[in-house]
């Protein structure tokens, strides 16, 4: 992956990369709890971290339900948006990549602002494959793809060092 030229072509359309990525807002998957209590719990002590530093530091009230759909928050939508378009290119490149291997625009936020780890993300995007695996073992194919995402993830992390 050659980020600077990814950067390159992301840099002319930044209203429309701002846009998808408040469009995948409200699908985030840390908005999703389990009902399960177990995983619950899990999701607590990993998750709620992260989003009290989003609620804290970027003041976002970011809401979570145990359902199976969130109504978009549009004063959330609205704030969100205010941070992506005050992120440099490099910022926003980095965002968009990392949101589109994590399956989170949140932890996308908090990876391109240096907030956690490229491992901290990794973890966060895949707790429940995480907590499975401690229950049943692990999938050599989920840690295949895994693998592939952190060594990803750790490019976007040296690409926002450099």
């Amino acid at each position: 992956m050659n980020i600077v030229e990814f950067q390159k072509s992301i840099a002319p359309k930044r209203t429309e990369v701002i846009n998808d990525l408040c469009r995948f807002l409200s699908a985030d998957t840390m908005l999703f709890w389990s009902d399960n209590p177990d995983l619950q719990a899990f999701q607590k002590k990993h998750w709620q971290p992260l989003l009290d530093k989003l609620n804290g530091v970027f003041k976002l009230n970011v809401k979570t339900t145990t359902g199976l759909y969130l109504e978009e928050d549009v004063a959330l939508v609205h704030d969100f948006t205010k941070h992506l378009n005050n992120m440099s290119d490099k910022e926003l490149t980095a965002c968009f990549l990392a949101a589109s291997k994590l399956k989170s625009v949140l932890l996308g936020l908090l990876l391109a602002k240096r907030e956690i780890s490229s491992d901290d993300a990794l973890y966060a995007s895949f707790l429940e494959e995480f907590y499975q695996n401690q229950k049943w073992g692990e999938d050599v194919a989920a840690l295949n793809l895994r693998q592939s995402v952190k060594s990803d993830l750790d490019e976007i992390e040296r690409y926002l060092q450099s």
